[in-house]
């Protein structure tokens, strides 16, 4: 029997949540009043992996910090919301950040790699990927030292039985696609992209076309997070959507990743994509509600009653 239901290969990183800000976007050589700030943890794979804790399955994330406070507050964290921390400490590199500049309907994220774009798999145990039903590698761009190996983490969890899931994220240097990447989407049974990155990588703007250009690629599915809109799911035999939720956001980080839980989740209690599809909407629309991915405290059932909602 598995010991985790999902491992998680990813960031680890505080946020600072600026909230509150008096101009739409910032301009250089201004000075502007926010009204919030708040301190929480981050990473889009500490905050996927909160979110499964927080539905009650058994989760732990492998990620890389510094022998600093910020290091020692993110394991802090993951202890608090049932996480098994697997982390390798570098004392000679300092634990990433990200300042998270939140809008009501987005957010700018600035971050300091850090240990992020040095984590690599000398730093993943390889004996984790026999002990998870799933995995999930998130940040593939920021974690640069990790993108050539992670073909061969998917396909030696594959071999174990587990199934696996890509969360590329936004990749700073504009590159998007190369042949590190292509092999590691072959391998992938579930892509959990937004439909802005979904574009980037297939270089097509129309997201049908773009998802049949990544498909071809040889992953399993897709997943589609479209914002407001809801998502889609797409793969060789099937297209699926949901509407989504109509909610007044408070902070968008985290949201996607709080969708990326919900549908492993989903897709591991074996649910219809359908239904995978709208249980990922009520998580990220919960957590779009609070400040910070990893606010709110939430339960099992409040994320089952947001599923229940009238939309």
């Amino acid at each position: 029997m598995a010991r985790y239901d999902v491992l998680i290969i990813g960031d680890l990183n505080p946020d600072l949540v600026l909230t509150g800000l008096g101009s739409p976007t910032p301009q250089l050589g201004t000075e502007q009043f926010f009204q919030g700030m708040k301190r929480t943890l981050g990473g889009s794979g500490a905050l996927t992996s909160v979110t499964l804790s927080r539905l009650g399955l058994q989760s732990a994330l492998v990620a890389l910090v510094g022998d600093d406070e910020a290091g020692g507050f993110c394991r802090a964290a993951l202890q608090r919301e049932g996480v098994a921390p697997h982390l390798r400490v570098n004392p000679a590199l300092a634990t990433g950040i990200t300042i998270a500049v939140a809008y009501p309907t987005d957010r700018l994220l600035l971050t300091l790699p850090g240990t992020i774009a040095e984590f690599a798999v000398e730093d993943v145990p390889t004996d984790l990927l026999a002990q998870a039903r799933h995995v999930h590698v998130s940040s593939y761009f920021l974690q640069q030292k990790l993108q050539p190996a992670v073909a061969g983490l998917f396909a030696a969890a594959r071999a174990n039985g587990a199934t696996t899931s890509l969360d590329t994220g936004w990749d700073p240097a504009g590159n998007w696609m190369d042949d590190n990447l292509r092999a590691a989407l072959a391998v992938t049974d579930v892509f959990l992209p937004n439909a802005t990155e979904l574009s980037h990588l297939s270089g097509a703007d129309d997201l049908d076309d773009a998802a049949a250009t990544l498909l071809e690629l040889g992953m399993g599915a897709i997943a589609l997070k479209d914002g407001a809109r809801g998502a889609r799911y797409y793969s060789a035999t099937e297209r699926a959507s949901d509407s989504g939720f109509s909610v007044t956001p408070i902070d968008t980080t985290g949201a996607g990743d709080a969708f990326n839980a919900g549908y492993i989740a989903a897709m591991l209690e074996d649910r219809s994509i359908s239904a995978r599809l709208h249980f990922a909407n009520a998580c990220g629309a919960l957590v779009a509600g609070v400040r910070g991915g990893a606010g709110g405290n939430f339960k099992r059932a409040d994320f089952d009653a947001m599923y229940e909602r009238a939309r």
